[in-house]
């Protein structure tokens, strides 16, 4: 198990002086001693979180893969035993496999010795968000032709991806090109061939993303097949985050290892899988059989938990069965349609966000995103939507109007807009177009994505000033505290001093105590519940 560093820092010393620096200009009342004083005394695991936390520690795409390609191409021969065994690189979203795969391609171009690499990755279909362009799919087929002698065709049923995904399934299994100049040396996926593939050739898995318990053990077995003397554990090569990524490993073998050298994590087969992914289904299903429904259940406590409960173990199964290689979807299988699953997603995120509490989220298919679905080519989302309005309206009078259809084209794909889990941004387009562009107010001079922008946060704006009233609060101060709060600091509130120190008391005209001291502490406590409302609402 290799942990690398591949440039983001010099040092953990480093990160600490940055660190401390940081805190200096977000605290300059503390002592610098007190702040030093504590910084030092960390171990690197809360140095590289701390980092992490404050974003003095990122991984950029544009610097970090290159990086992380030349560091794989510089040690391949040694690695791969002069091309006698293969690897996968698992990088986690679509469309950073294909920044690898170009990235690959450039580097070995002026390689002496290229190696062959491959990629695959969920093709989708009307409900993928990330429609992959026929070229890239071409250059694709045509580049794992160059070795295989073998030519897929883009769109064609027998000779098209599901042909090529089986090819390479054989393929992989065969070792790398030292054996046979047509095999696979490395193959660069999502979440593709981390649970259920397994290759006694495959001594590798380069990893560059986030992988979680569970997940994570089922994904680095990939590499423990034993094949012989020259092969009897395999190599896990981590490119992101050293300390906190071992923390992971180490938290996850303990809970689904053996411990030791022998640690392993036993995967149930595909079918099995989706199996336990039918009878939770089945579980959400009797809670709430119709999912545009949620609301319906909003205020019934027990009901609304019991729901987030399960839906959140059946998403978890979801993300372990489209994990494995074998994974298609199947209504038939499943016993439930992408749609729903989607509108399931949707009344999950819908409900959490009612709550407040929208960071925890389970881990969501890729392939699935719950504020999405594709119409054609174009994703529903609110910056569709306002392209919809300016696509189909006609001016009058210095101002733009829609006709009857296209209003009700746009209401509808606003309720499906909620009912993908984005209800309270589809409220607010439901009460602009209300408000707005049904009474023709919104003018040719401004695009409607402008125009509802500025809207939203004169409603913003509103708000923060009827609180301010309320609470007897400067309300600039407060704007400016609104505007400053981050969800990864949710108990920080910016200008918490300022506002409390401005607090006018005799002015409220809602106050939450009987004097000033009660009133402040109490108002103390609801911002962190306020804001984070205000910002995920408006912003």
């Amino acid at each position: 198990m290799d942990y690398i560093n591949t440039g983001e820092f010099n040092s953990y010393e480093d990160l600490k002086e940055a660190i401390i620096e940081d805190e200096k200009q977000a605290f300059p009342d503390k002592s610098d001693k007190v702040i030093e004083r504590l910084v030092y005394s960390w171990d690197d695991l809360e140095v590289e979180k701390q980092a992490s936390k404050r974003k003095l520690l990122e991984y950029h795409d544009e610097t970090h893969i290159p990086r992380v390609v030349e560091e794989i191409i510089e040690n391949w021969e040694s690695q791969s035993q002069q091309r006698k065994f293969n690897a996968i690189l698992t990088v986690a979203y679509k469309k950073r496999v294909l920044a690898y795969f170009e990235e690959f391609k450039r580097q070995l171009a002026e390689h002496d010795a290229p190696f062959n690499v491959a990629m695959t990755f969920s093709f989708g279909g009307d409900e993928d968000p990330e429609p992959v362009d026929p070229k890239v799919v071409e250059d694709m087929f045509k580049n794992y032709a160059a070795f295989t002698g073998i030519e897929f065709i883009a769109g064609d049923k027998k000779q098209g991806p599901d042909a090529y995904f089986e090819d390479l399934i054989t393929r992989a299994t065969r070792g790398g090109s030292g054996r046979n100049p047509k095999n696979i040396d490395l193959v660069i996926v999502a979440d593709q061939l981390l649970t259920g593939y397994d290759a006694q050739l495959l001594n590798t898995l380069y990893v560059d993303r986030s992988l979680e318990l569970h997940g994570l053990v089922q994904a680095y077995s990939r590499t423990n097949r034993v094949h012989g003397p020259d092969k009897e554990f395999g190599s896990i090569i981590n490119f992101q985050y050293p300390k906190m990524t071992e923390e992971k490993v180490d938290t996850a073998l303990k809970l689904y290892g053996t411990g030791g050298t022998s640690s392993k994590a036993i995967v149930e087969p595909y079918e099995t899988a989706v199996e336990q992914l039918n009878i939770k289904m089945e579980k959400i299903k009797s809670i709430m059989s119709d999912p545009t429904t949620w609301q319906e259940i909003q205020n019934d406590t027990e009901t609304k938990e019991t729901f987030l409960l399960h839906f959140k173990d059946a998403a978890e199964q979801m993300q372990l069965v489209e994990q494995y290689y074998q994974f298609k979807w199947d209504n038939d299988t499943f016993g439930f349609d992408e749609k729903t699953w989607l509108n399931y997603i949707g009344a999950y995120r819908n409900l959490r966000t009612q709550e407040g509490e929208d960071s925890d989220l389970p881990p969501i298919p890729t392939s699935l995103p719950g504020k999405t679905r594709l119409v054609r080519t174009q994703v529903i989302d609110a910056s569709h939507i306002l392209e919809l309005m300016g696509e189909q309206a006609t001016a009058s009078n210095g101002k733009q109007t829609v006709d009857a259809e296209t209003l009700r084209i746009v209401y509808q794909q606003i309720e499906e807009l909620s009912n993908l889990g984005d209800y309270e941004k589809a409220q607010l387009l439901k009460e602009f177009v209300e408000a707005e562009l049904k009474p023709g107010r919104v003018s040719t001079e401004i695009r409607f994505d402008e125009a509802f922008e500025n809207w939203k946060n004169g409603k913003k704006r509103a708000v923060i000033y009827e609180l301010s009233k309320e609470w007897g609060i400067n309300s600039q101060i407060f704007e400016k505290s609104v505007e400053a709060y981050s969800n990864q600091n949710p108990e920080d509130i910016p200008y918490i001093v300022d506002l409390t120190r401005t607090l006018d008391f005799s002015s409220a005209t809602n106050p939450m105590g009987q004097n000033r001291l009660e009133h402040n502490m109490k108002l103390t406590n609801e911002l962190p519940k306020v804001i984070p409302k205000i910002k995920g609402k408006y912003d």
